[in-house]
């Protein structure tokens, strides 16, 4: 899950952490330390127990290098807009994590140091460009010239709480299963205080207790316009179908599911956690990311299956890429670089699912994610129909107002009119698109 995109800014927080990057002792932007190496400051949004998982990597490369130290710092508040303040100065991180959504525009700005050179001098397997899956390396990419490299390339899957489906006699996901279904399924297993299911005589909305699935903006509706044959940027990048009647029926799908009993209020999510409420039983189903790996987290009996297919049988989920570059601006290029590809060939073995067509058989990934062998099959079979945004240069500007115009309002307005927000916001959009 892009936890991210949902974190607002702290003040107290920005003003914290500029104090401590303004007077900490230790070296950044590939200066060497005392200790003869470089230091590497890397920059994530990885949260705190994301955060420990990373560490330990960062440990065993810093054990093995002679040439540099990984100084992890972790800040997921708000840390698109950091991280580009922060690469317009000079007191930017060495290395940091850049989204899908972001890379192409920090490269064209300058502020991501090409590799193509690098990489073609580079023994390490992470930096075979001919081993990476599909159009993935194409998100780094720009004018030929590579300036970053992606490291997880997660399909959107759905975790379900086989307890519950037992209790309630609910019949499991299968890979045919689509709207209709999964909205019947989420019916039976939204529950108020009284024991009343969604649609039973008696039902109180006000009581719920258990709810069949849940939303806040995650997963993007991108993914539900996709499974109802539309799309919201063309595919020639000079226009934005959002007001076709495919369009407008995934739209409407997601806002009327949202605002309806069988997903917890925005306030409830906020209150309780948005992946917290199904680890603590009180949600039957949720989409969310393959490298979350909620099944692994949780003390009742736990599934993974494909989202649902649209009404025509549509398959689509997203596939939501990150990945790592270079501050064009570090001192210490090479070292800077033998950290990055380091890091990025450990990160890669890290997550599900690595972008690299050598790691991406169950055999390799049932040895190196023991614990998740059961859901492989399925999060392999999410990656045949992942698909993922049309990036480009200006895709953030225009990410920023199809949030802003459309999904807020559908999201935290529970506005469910929406041909008019599309109409609203259809001519701003379009004039974001590339030129």
């Amino acid at each position: 899950m892009k936890l991210r995109k949902l974190s607002t800014a702290v003040l107290a927080v920005l003003m914290c952490f500029s104090a401590v990057e303004g007077c900490s002792p230790t070296p950044g932007n590939g200066e060497t330390s005392s200790s003869g190496r470089a230091t590497i400051r890397l920059a994530t949004w990885a949260g705190s127990e994301e955060s420990k998982e990373l560490q330990k990597i960062i440990d065993k490369l810093n054990s093995k290098s002679t040439s540099y130290k990984i100084v992890q710092e972790s800040n997921p508040a708000d840390y698109d807009t950091r991280i580009k303040t922060q690469l317009s100065g000079s007191s930017g991180p060495d290395v940091f994590w850049v989204s899908a959504q972001n890379a192409s525009q920090l490269a064209t700005r300058g502020a991501m140091l090409d590799i193509t050179d690098y990489l073609k001098k580079s023994s390490n397997e992470a930096a075979k460009t001919s081993d990476y899956i599909g159009t993935t390396l194409n998100t780094f990419t720009v004018n030929n010239k590579i300036y970053g490299l992606p490291w997880c390339e997660q399909p959107v899957i759905m975790y379900y709480n086989k307890d519950l489906f037992d209790k309630l006699k609910v019949a499991e996901p299968t890979d045919s299963w689509d709207w209709n279904t999964f909205v019947e399924d989420a019916k039976k297993l939204t529950i108020d205080k009284n024991g009343k299911h969604y649609g039973e005589s008696g039902f109180n909305k006000s009581q719920i207790v258990q709810w069949g699935t849940s939303l806040n903006g995650w997963p993007p509706v991108q993914m539900f316009i996709w499974q109802n044959n539309g799309d919201v940027i063309s595919e020639d990048m000079k226009n934005c179908p959002i007001d076709t009647k495919e369009a407008i029926g995934g739209f409407k799908f997601y806002a009327n599911l949202l605002n309806s009993p069988l997903v917890p209020t925005q306030q409830e999510i906020k209150d309780h956690g948005f992946d917290q409420m199904f680890k603590d039983g009180q949600v039957a189903m949720f989409m969310g990311g393959a490298a979350d790996s909620l099944e692994t987290q949780v003390k009742f009996n736990c599934e993974v299956s494909v989202v649902p297919a649209g009404p025509t049988g549509t398959k689509a989920t997203f596939g939501d890429e990150d990945g790592m570059a270079i501050n064009a601006n570090t001192k210490n290029k090479d070292e800077a670089f033998k950290a990055f590809i380091d890091l990025t060939e450990a990160i890669q073995e890290w997550k599900v699912m690595p972008p690299r067509k050598s790691m991406n058989s169950l055999t390799v990934l049932d040895k190196q994610h023991l614990n998740r062998a059961k859901s492989m099959p399925e999060i392999e079979k999410s990656m045949s129909f992942a698909r993922q945004y049309r990036y480009y240069d200006n895709y953030a500007d225009w990410d920023d107002i199809f949030n802003k115009e459309i999904m807020d309002k559908i999201i935290n307005g529970n506005d469910t009119n929406v041909e008019s927000l599309v109409k609203s916001a259809k001519a701003d959009l379009v004039s974001k698109l590339k030129k």
